[in-house]
């Protein structure tokens, strides 16, 4: 399985990077990584698999990002409204009678 925050080609770790080191210059924002920590689970994980075996600067920098952050993850409230609505309207309807509960001259 490979890494979440791994390049695919080059194998460079996106959360690598110290802040205020030209040398090592951080490869994302602090929002950024925040940002994906709170909504990416594949991220989240990657990420506490990764930061360990970094540099003792850049687990500093990474660890401050995190601390900040809940333990849950953020909800896609968009995608439970439009599931709750998908719901609603696949639901079967239920008649009786031949004509689905019509007869002529109406229902009596």
């Amino acid at each position: 399985m490979g890494e979440w925050w791994l390049l695919e080609d080059s194998s460079e770790n996106m959360l690598s990077g110290v802040d205020d080191d030209p040398e090592n210059p951080p490869r994302l924002s602090a929002s950024r990584i925040s940002a994906f920590l709170t909504t990416i689970p594949e991220a989240r994980e990657s990420f506490n698999r990764l930061v360990v075996n970094m540099l003792p600067e850049e687990q500093d920098r990474l660890y401050a990002i995190a601390e900040g952050l809940p333990t849950y993850l953020a909800l896609d409230y968009q995608f439970i409204q439009d599931h709750f609505q998908h719901v609603l309207n696949t639901g079967e309807v239920r008649t009786a009678g031949p004509r689905g509960g019509t007869r002529c001259g109406g229902n009596r």
